[in-house]
């Protein structure tokens, strides 16, 4: 596919964090945060040449340089934990002037570039403002005390039949910038402005680093990646004849 203009790729860490201090470098496996989504991001067909680290850290100018990718100062008040992300996003927009702006979260060390070019394509083909990366959650599922996707008058529906949730979780995001400057110069906002297509991410790339018990489970899952292609599923030897033959049952 060629990209109908151009395009530029950040991935966003600042050195503060409520939860998590620093969270961008610290190391899952061998390496940090940034350095697994940067692989992902050089390993795309069409993000691969404009990279960028934005944060407000000297210590990230230093692990850019030794990447090999751009790295843009983010103001001290676009970096707090108060900031929005609208406010930073618009004022790298005018920095760094691109067609299109792509976004990618260092705490979703899963996403792989398979996925990167999925979305690229996924949001050209569909002719939004905008694409955000979410979560398919296909259960039931209530808010504030309300079900949402299924009617509790009626019998429990199999979670199969329900529609799901798609919960957004900002993993990779895809931007028009000058539909992006212009309303949030009009509003003040501008990152769920417009049309939305939502890109829905599943298995490890849901993973979302926020708490260090997601950083458990990270390691965890980074394990089992590791060992995934010798993988084989086992069962009670009580059903194990029955799967063997090929008489499990599906209904």
């Amino acid at each position: 596919m060629n990209l109908p203009g151009s395009i530029k790729t950040i991935i966003p860490s600042r050195m503060g964090s409520s939860r998590i201090p620093m969270k961008g470098m610290r190391l899952l496996g061998e390496k940090t945060l940034i350095e697994h989504t940067l692989t992902a991001v050089r390993g795309s067909r069409y993000l691969n040449a404009n990279i960028c680290i934005n944060s407000d850290g000297d210590a990230w100018k230093s692990l850019a340089e030794k990447l090999g990718v751009t790295f843009y100062h983010r103001n001290k008040e676009l970096a707090t934990s108060n900031s929005m992300i609208d406010d930073y996003l618009y004022d790298y927009m005018l920095s760094e002037p691109s067609d299109y702006l792509v976004v990618i979260t260092p705490t979703a060390p899963f996403v792989q570039s398979s996925h990167l070019d999925a979305a690229v394509e996924k949001y050209f083909e569909s002719g939004k403002n905008t694409l955000i990366s979410a979560e398919r959650i296909q259960t039931h599922c209530f808010y504030q005390g309300r079900a949402l996707n299924f009617n509790t008058a009626k019998h429990l529906p199999r979670s199969q039949d329900i529609d799901p949730i798609m919960a957004l979780n900002f993993s990779i995001a895809i931007y028009n910038c000058s539909f992006f400057k212009e309303h949030y110069e009009k509003h003040g906002n501008a990152v769920l402005a417009g049309e939305i297509e939502i890109f829905p991410l599943e298995g490890l790339a849901t993973i979302d680093i926020d708490e260090e018990d997601d950083f458990i489970q990270a390691e965890l899952a980074l394990n089992f990646e590791k060992m995934a292609q010798n993988y084989e599923p086992r069962y009670s030897p009580l059903v194990a004849d029955l799967i063997k033959a090929g008489k499990e049952t599906r209904t």
